[in-house]
């Protein structure tokens, strides 16, 4: 465990029965960073628990301030330093009121549907599950736009704490888990442009310097085989497909293609055009980072500016 610790508002509430609450007997988890816009809804969505954890990684907005006026909310700070290292204190660094933790992102919001799902889940749990994982709506434009994002897309939600890890790497981590994974048949809805397209944009920018230098570190590995591109669990093999996607060239333009017409992305109008064209061109990002990271075109431009200056003196 990270030795860093984290301070928070008040106490770990003492444990009482669900039916004294009227609540479901899950805590949540969400982590935060400048996250103001969404507080109150994503708080309001969640309010069928009564141990609500935020872990925010030290907001200079109004974030933190928000989510202290819900007595039903405890908050943590914790600086962010590695993405796996923040979800695993937010796992294990924290004591929660209930077995079972639903996390949640800022810009998610729990429909009724899920939240019914969800209390029957923790109430009549299978012993041999440690965790359940469901499909997302991602929202823009006013509409969800289903083609475009690959649908359906599995994320483990649903945690016995205990018993989940991320994994160790730059970006995109992924939780091993340590017992059997069930599955939620309700979405949680994505509205992932919240914060306005500057926001996402300044986001996957951050997120490209990251898969950046994860991309080399893959390319370095070597290429996935074939049986894992291929195995059964959608997890690992998303996985296995996205190292595969650092070795393309191109990728950008491939993106694009893929979810715009393989996928079927043109089927959700305009918003699904916008939306294949933004993702795209965070691929190309990547691939040009990934370009940068492995050869030092500083250097290089350097090099060749010496040799232009020597043929001008000559």
């Amino acid at each position: 465990m990270d030795s860093q610790t984290a301070h928070e508002n008040k106490p770990a509430p003492t444990p009482e029965s669900p039916s004294e609450t009227g609540r479901i007997p899950v805590s949540c988890l969400i982590l935060t960073k400048n996250e103001q816009v969404n507080m109150e809804a994503v708080l309001r969505t969640l309010s069928f628990s009564d141990d609500i954890v935020v872990l925010d990684s030290i907001s200079d907005d109004d974030t933190v301030q928000i989510a202290k006026e819900n007595p039903n909310v405890r908050v943590f700070e914790r600086p962010f330093d590695t993405e796996y290292k923040q979800r695993n204190f937010g796992l294990h660094g924290i004591d929660y009121k209930y077995p079972w933790v639903y996390i949640c992102d800022a810009d998610e919001r729990v429909p009724d549907d899920l939240r019914d799902e969800i209390q029957q889940v923790v109430t009549n749990a299978n012993p041999e599950h440690a965790a359940y994982r469901l499909r997302y709506k991602n929202m823009y434009l006013g509409k969800w736009i289903k083609n475009a994002t690959s649908y359906p897309v599995w994320i483990i939600r649903l945690v016995q704490p205990k018993k989940v890890t991320y994994e160790k790497r730059t970006t995109n981590v992924h939780p091993i888990v340590d017992g059997k994974i069930g599955e939620l048949q309700k979405h949680f809805i994505h509205y992932s442009f919240n914060n306005g397209l500057r926001h996402w944009f300044e986001k996957h920018n951050f997120y490209s310097d990251r898969e950046s230098v994860e991309g080399v570190a893959v390319r370095k590995d070597g290429m996935p085989t074939f049986k894992q591109l291929t195995q059964k669990d959608p997890i690992q093999r998303r996985r296995a497909i996205k190292n595969f996607s650092f070795f393309l060239r191109g990728r950008g333009l491939f993106r694009f293609l893929y979810s715009y017409i393989l996928r079927g992305g043109w089927l959700d109008g305009i918003a699904g055009f916008h939306y294949c064209a933004m993702i795209s061109m965070y691929e190309y990002w990547i691939e040009l980072k990934i370009k940068e990271n492995e050869v030092d075109w500083s250097v290089r431009t350097m090099e060749l500016s010496h040799q232009l200056l020597k043929k001008d003196e000559a």
